[in-house]
């Protein structure tokens, strides 16, 4: 059995065919006996095998559409830093805004045949969710799959007119493309403590579950991704593709996770 997971903010979702569902994550680590990671195995990292930019897949269509309203992606490059008592939401070259505090939230997946797409939901029903092409900023789908019924759809209109389109600039991005790392409270899975990402940076984390295999922590944006195995620190050389543009960056990152004694 194998799930992937994928977080947003400090809340974990599991990533199904049907949708995306809420899992609890942990917070903290304990103190003492952290041992720093290397990201010395730099020969893993080369272009990723998705297309740059992806070629758009068709449409998976759900049992009910929802409603979408309506909306125009602009080619308006907004600055990664959030402002006062806004929050930024970058995937690929997709960014959206939101108000501090709003229940409606965004975060990267790979949709239909592989395409990277922000999906753009309610934190208070993930399965009711916008699909955008993280390339282009255009409509992929929505969801759910057995509810005819679009019961957040002015909270995401709002979101989804905010939408712009810009292409990802490495020189601009946030930690961990530039800058330091934060100093904010760690989050946990298996033996590995992490920081959480802005979500203005296009970089997520996520987790995996196989069965047999283990649990990894996922590193992910639009273009890469990479497996740690959460009690053993190791990469997943196997299954790693890297973006050039990503490489000096999940370097970076991956420095900062600790593994920590239990």
């Amino acid at each position: 059995m194998n799930k992937s997971l994928w977080a947003i903010a400090g809340i974990a979702l599991i990533g199904t065919a049907g949708g995306i569902g809420l899992l609890v994550a942990a917070a903290g680590g304990e103190e003492g006996g952290a041992v720093q990671l290397e990201s010395t195995l730099t020969y893993m990292f080369g272009p990723s095998p998705v297309p740059d930019p992806p070629s758009p897949g068709p449409d998976e269509a759900a049992e009910y559409q929802l409603p979408v309203p309506s909306f125009t992606p602009v080619a308006t490059c907004l600055p990664f830093s959030s402002a006062p008592g806004t929050k930024t939401w970058r995937w690929g070259d997709v960014t959206i805004v939101t108000p501090e505090g709003n229940e409606v939230h965004a975060g990267g997946h790979l949709g239909p045949e592989a395409q990277p797409v922000m999906a753009v939901f309610s934190e208070e029903d993930t399965s009711e969710q916008i699909l955008i092409d993280a390339f282009t900023g255009q409509l992929v789908s929505a969801g759910p799959d057995d509810d005819p019924i679009f019961e957040k759809q002015a909270e995401i209109a709002d979101a989804l007119a905010t939408l712009s389109v810009c292409p990802f600039d490495t020189r601009t991005a946030l930690w961990p493309y530039t800058g330091t790392a934060p100093e904010a409270p760690r989050l946990s899975w298996g033996k590995l403590s992490f920081l959480q990402p802005d979500p203005a940076s296009g970089l997520q984390w996520g987790f995996e579950v196989d069965d047999p295999g283990g649990k990894f922590l996922l590193l992910e944006t639009a273009r890469s991704e990479v497996a740690i195995d959460a009690e053993t620190g190791a990469l997943a050389e196997e299954t790693a593709r890297i973006h050039p543009d990503d490489k000096e960056a999940l370097e970076r990152y991956i420095a900062t996770i600790e593994r920590v004694s239990q």
